[in-house]
């Protein structure tokens, strides 16, 4: 670990990370400086709260020059832009810039084996899915970065096994050198493109892990993206793939006739049939095949993989089934912010057998692809929020006409109940924030209005 004291450090942006990384360094004696953009009356009190308990210097509303001429090193939230005007004026002050995985890693690269996971889709359940397992296998191996845990805040845990980290293209761009033990590249798709400035910066940040990574590390690839298959390493390959020929591969993960199976140290082991997960859906197999080969790289037998693989539950809105109302299933799949991600989420149903309800904060992504996928799986779709009329529109254009909109969630949830046409799906393929906080926000209150709808349709008629 760094020597810390007296050492200037500021901090850009007051988001959880941001906390945590002022507390991890305050306490090592470093001299800190909060500094973030939003003026502070719009800043939740809760942060506000953690920040005034430290002792550390702040400002609000701009990041001021002094932010920059006045610290030694700056570490910034994964949500500012390389772009922005606060890093090209810490570049024409020489600063180092670093994200909050990056100073994780140099603090304990030495002493924890990192397990990072990035992708454009699935990188939390993956990772939470990894961690659940180590963890009921008796390994200290917690859950955090972009999944919502600061990873700062888990370096004082006690003496781990391992550091399982989500990862996002954001933290990969400001961590230069990270390099974790075993690193998983899920999917790609295009996304955060105007953050990165296109496809190639993105592409770039997510290889950027693997370019470090030395030949005592593990690279865990998708071979059914060609994008992550390619990806050039000095490390050991395990790859995983849905198609059974990868058991004619040295090592690996893969799908047989319905079973999860791998291949290490010249013996092929069979994990579980897929319809033992309790997970669903296409993408979270491969989701499964990955945390396999996260773990039997981190020391676990098949056995202690099976044992908990089957038991991990959906996480909260990514595909997490709410409840069964008047014979209606419905299905939050919130956190589906992209097309990619809710035509994964259509993927999980038998075909011509769901209702969606789509719409949101509109991205302006082609949705050709997710058309192509309502039409082979929806038999009906719930139009809500700025992007309706968009979507309408292209749905109409493709002889798709079995759409409600509808101004509200709560409206939505009733007309997909009295639809009757099959399990209704929140699957937005859009942002939240025309009508929420956040896709979280998005989450709870369709499942607050599902589980009232239930309640309502329980209750005695008068």
């Amino acid at each position: 670990m760094a020597d810390w004291n007296n050492k200037k450090v500021s901090i850009l942006g007051l988001g959880r990370s941001g906390i945590a990384a002022a507390s991890y360094l305050v306490k090592r004696g470093a001299k800190v400086l909060v500094s973030e953009s939003q003026p502070k009356d719009k800043i939740n009190p809760k942060l506000l709260a953690e920040l005034n308990a430290l002792p550390v210097e702040s400002e609000f509303g701009a990041h001021s020059e002094r932010c920059l001429s006045w610290s030694e090193l700056v570490i910034t939230s994964p949500g500012i832009p390389p772009h922005a005007d606060v890093m090209l004026r810490a570049k024409a002050h020489r600063r180092e810039v670093i994200s909050d995985v990056e100073l994780a890693y140099r603090e304990c690269k030495d002493t924890v084996p990192f397990i990072a996971v990035t992708g454009t889709n699935g990188k939390s359940t993956t990772t939470a899915l990894i961690s659940y397992i180590l963890e009921k296998a008796g390994r200290l191996a917690p859950a955090c970065g972009n999944i919502g845990v600061p990873i700062l805040s888990r370096l004082d845990s006690g003496p781990l096994d391992f550091l399982v980290v989500e990862v996002s293209s954001y933290q990969l761009q400001y961590s230069p050198t990270f390099a974790p033990y075993i690193g998983i590249w899920l999917n790609l798709t295009p996304d955060h493109l105007d953050w990165h400035g296109g496809l190639d910066p993105y592409i770039e940040a997510k290889r950027s892990m693997f370019a470090h990574q030395e030949m005592e590390s593990y690279a865990i690839l998708n071979q059914d993206d060609s994008m992550v298959a390619t990806t050039r390493t000095k490390a050991e390959l395990f790859p995983f793939t849905l198609l059974p020929a990868a058991n004619r591969g040295i090592q690996g993960a893969y799908l047989e006739d319905g079973f999860l199976c791998y291949s290490h140290n010249a013996r092929t082991r069979v994990v579980c049939n897929q319809n033992d997960l309790r997970i669903i859906g296409k993408h979270n197999i491969e989701n499964a095949l990955a945390a396999i080969s996260a773990c039997c790289l981190a020391g676990l037998t098949e056995k202690e993989i099976e044992q908990h693989l089957c038991t991990f539950k959906a996480l909260e809105h990514r595909l997490e089934f709410v409840e069964t109302v008047d014979g209606v299933d419905f299905y939050n799949d919130s956190k589906a912010t992209n097309t990619d991600s809710a035509i994964k989420a259509l993927e999980s149903f038998p075909e011509k057998s769901v209702v969606l309800i789509a719409g949101g904060k509109d991205k302006g992504t082609p949705l050709s692809d997710l058309i192509q996928s309502i039409k082979k799986y929806a038999l009906g779709v719930i139009l809500i929020g700025e992007a309706k009329e968009r979507f309408e529109r292209a749905l109409r254009e493709a002889g798709f006409n079995d759409i409600y909109v509808a101004a509200t969630m709560e409206e939505a949830v009733q007309i997909g109940g009295k639809l009757k046409k099959g399990p209704v799906l929140l699957s937005p393929a859009c942002a939240s924030f025309d009508m929420f906080r956040d896709f979280e926000d998005r989450g709870r209150v369709f499942k607050d209005l599902v589980r009232a709808r239930a309640r309502e349709m329980a209750s005695p008629r008068q």
